[in-house]
């Protein structure tokens, strides 16, 4: 009886097992297999097994570690950004003042619209000679001249940054409010009882009351920033001289400009087992706080 049950079982998740390794662990498992070899479409003679050749140039590359470095920086900016601005939302969002439902009209915007078309929009705004962010900036006195913010590198990755914070931000916000709607009012009556001011109240009730929402949003957001592709190919296309160039902007130049699938398979695996540490740590994390 006991094996007809397990039988019965696995038949249920049979076709979800098929599709399961139809559409990830076979591509996954490919891409293992052609990063160990030479595969350049318009160099065909060239195809053929060269072992750990790729692993061994992508780690003795200057261009690798210059273009892991801005993955980094965008990741980490983005991330931090959406955290303290989604915590800030959150908490104003929390307190019911007047005209709430418009805030969070205004704040769910970004969210709505596609992150492809959001990005153009960003783009057109922020163009030297049409873009309403210098006509406002030089009409204010801000600034005195126009400034080509993504033909700079610098002023180029913090757009980026911003407007993939932009994107994400709506969601955060969402998830950190659902997590103070969590925290028992009885916490805050007691602190205020003990004297505690908002900031005290901060960090004793809010932030520990929301401990396993920010390690849960952190992680999740990190690894969706670290791929994020669409935002930065439709403002920049990685450039200008690379400043916006992040590994995954990287793989697809090494793969659909260059042809060479063995070696943007090579770079993919890297950046697999990257995101697979932040959640290694993720899970870890969970187990410590006992939600596994």
């Amino acid at each position: 009886m006991r094996k007809k049950d397990n039988l019965t079982g696995f038949l249920f998740i049979l076709p979800a097992l098929i599709v399961l390794l139809t559409v990830v662990f076979y591509p996954l498992l490919w891409t293992f297999w052609l990063s160990f070899q030479e595969k350049i479409l318009i160099a065909p003679q060239r195809d053929g097994f060269i072992g750990v050749e790729h692993y061994q140039g992508i780690f003795q590359s200057d261009v690798f570690w210059r273009f892991l470095g801005i993955t980094l920086i965008f990741t980490l900016s983005s991330v931090a950004i959406k955290i303290i601005f989604g915590l800030v939302g959150a908490l104003l969002l929390n307190k019911n003042h007047p005209g709430t439902n418009v805030y969070w009209s205004i704040l769910v915007i970004p969210w709505l619209i596609p992150s492809v078309v959001g990005a153009l929009i960003w783009r057109w705004m922020l163009h030297e000679q049409f873009g309403i962010i210098n006509r406002v900036f030089v009409h204010l006195g801000v600034l005195e001249s126009a400034v080509p913010w993504l033909s700079r590198e610098f002023t180029a990755l913090l757009s980026v940054i911003i407007v993939d914070a932009w994107v994400g931000l709506p969601f955060m916000i969402i998830v950190f409010l659902a997590g103070l709607k969590t925290i028992p009012s009885t916490l805050y009556e007691a602190a205020k009882v003990d004297g505690a001011g908002f900031f005290q109240q901060l960090r004793f009730v809010t932030i520990p009351g929301l401990k396993s929402v920010l390690l849960v949003m952190g992680t999740l957001s990190l690894i969706g920033t670290f791929n994020s592709f669409n935002i930065i190919y439709a403002m920049t296309g990685g450039g200008p001289v690379n400043a916006t160039n992040t590994l995954v902007i990287h793989i697809y130049r090494t793969a659909f400009t260059q042809y060479n699938f063995g070696l943007a398979s090579a770079l993919a695996v890297v950046t697999f087992i990257i995101i697979s540490c932040f959640v290694i740590f993720y899970i870890r994390q969970l187990d410590k706080e006992g939600e596994m």
